[in-house]
Formats: C-alpha cells, sequence, structure tokens
C-alpha cells in the first residue's frame, strides 16, 4: 500500500456521529444515576462521573481528532480558489487550537480540576467562534468559485446564533463570578442553571451544525497520506519529496 485516503466527508460524519452518541449515552446514564438534575444540563455535567466521564472522552477524542485533517481540507480547498486569503489561515489554525482546548475538557472533567476543565472549554469556545465567523467571510469571497449549495445560507444563520448563545453566556459567566466573588468551585447559582445549559447547548450544537454544513462543499477531494523516502540532498535543501513506488 503507498498511501492511505480518507474522504473528509466520512470524517465530518464519524466525528459528529460519535459526539452525539458518546453525548446521550452520557446524558441518559447521569441522569438516571442523579449524577446531573434538572434544570442543570451541562455537557460538563454529562462527563462528569465514571463511567460516564470515560465514556465521553472516549467519544470526545474519536470526533475532535477528525476536525484537524477535516479543516485542513477545507483549508486546501478554499486556498485554491482564493490563493492567500489570511481569514482561511485563520480559520485552519482556529480550528486546531478549538480542538486543543477540547481535548482538555475530555481529560480534564470538572470534577478533578475545574480550572483546567473551564480554561479548555474557554478555548474551545472561543476559536470555535472564531471558525464559524471566518467561514461566514470565505463564503462571501468565494461564492463565485466555490459552489456552497445551501451551505452558505446555513452557515450565515447559525453565525448569528452562535454569537448570540455565547455572548449570552460569557454575560452569565460574568454573573456568576461576581456573585461568587471568583470562586467558581461553588458551581452554578439555581436560576442560572437552565438558561446557562440551554446556551451552552446551542452554542456547541451550532458547531457542530458549520461542520455538517461543509459535507456537501468537499467534491471529489481526499485527504492523503504517503510515505516518502528523501535523500541526502533533498534533506540538505529541501527539494519536493519523492513518494516510494
Amino acid at each position: 500500500m503507498e498511501h492511505l485516503s480518507f474522504n473528509p466527508r466520512n470524517l465530518i460524519v464519524f466525528a459528529l456521529s460519535i459526539t452525539v452518541i458518546a453525548f446521550s449515552i452520557c446524558y441518559d446514564m447521569s441522569i438516571r444515576e442523579n449524577w446531573m438534575k434538572p434544570p442543570e444540563f451541562f455537557l460538563s455535567g454529562a462527563i462528569n462521573y465514571m463511567p460516564a466521564s470515560s465514556i465521553g472522552a472516549f467519544g470526545l477524542i474519536l470526533g475532535i481528532a477528525c476536525i484537524p485533517p477535516v479543516m485542513l481540507v477545507r483549508y486546501v480547498q478554499v486556498e485554491e480558489s482564493a490563493p492567500g486569503l489570511r481569514v482561511n489561515k485563520i480559520s485552519l489554525y482556529s480550528s486546531w487550537i478549538a480542538s486543543f482546548g477540547a481535548f482538555i475538557v475530555a481529560c480534564f472533567q470538572a470534577r478533578s480540576n475545574i480550572h483546567v476543565h473551564l480554561f479548555g472549554a474557554g478555548v474551545f469556545f472561543t476559536f470555535s467562534l472564531f471558525v464559524v465567523l471566518s467561514q461566514i467571510y470565505i463564503d462571501r469571497v468565494t461564492k463565485d468559485r466555490i459552489p456552497h449549495g445551501i451551505g452558505t445560507n446555513l452557515r450565515l444563520g447559525i453565525a448569528f446564533i452562535s454569537v448570540g448563545s455565547l455572548v449570552t453566556l460569557a454575560i452569565q459567566g460574568l454573573m456568576v463570578l461576581v456573585e461568587y466573588k471568583g470562586d467558581v468551585s461553588k458551581g452554578t447559582p439555581e436560576g442560572l442553571k437552565l438558561p446557562m445549559s440551554v446556551m451552552e447547548l446551542t452554542f456547541f450544537a451550532t458547531c457542530l451544525v458549520v461542520y455538517a454544513s461543509m459535507i456537501p462543499d468537499f467534491g471529489d477531494r481526499r485527504l492523503r497520506l504517503t510515505v516518502v523516502k528523501l535523500s541526502d540532498e533533498e534533506l540538505d535543501e529541501g527539494e519536493a519529496m519523492k513518494p516510494i513506488v
């Protein structure tokens, strides 16, 4: 076998499916075992106790691992139509940083280290919003060069929901910090549990939909991993790599 080829569409479908399945299992388990009680429905609450925490971490990590290669394909696709577009690089790097934040969330549950967990969540939310907004700008720049179908209108509508939900969540978070004088270990006030949970779930859902909206855009593009061997001259001079045949 000379190379491995991956369909980015399949990677997106797998990432979304495993994420939804993992959280569905974790929510069901956490509610049945009274580890998470209404009106609190935070994502972190669903993966806070064993074995839900292990199931959630396993599913999240598998899903998150698919995002960087998918966004690399998206970057190359946009680069072909709009070379040197700075926002395209911002979107690519933001998706990678957001994935790093999601890895932190998966590995450090709220019960194990609330500060590290919230840091990872903040990184994920912030840079995911950059991805959403940068894709809107990219759609505008490449509207006559890349056939987006319904993806453009879908991403535009999602952007408004993403911004609104994340800003609302941030304001609510500041209210908690003020009330508890910065001590986040005290949890969430009763009156804010439901609205904050809804805003968090809404923003998370918009991120998933944005990635799903890219499925029709990729066409016949594939991500290929190839093993190459460099000669001494190529190693010294940085010349083009030659595939092993």
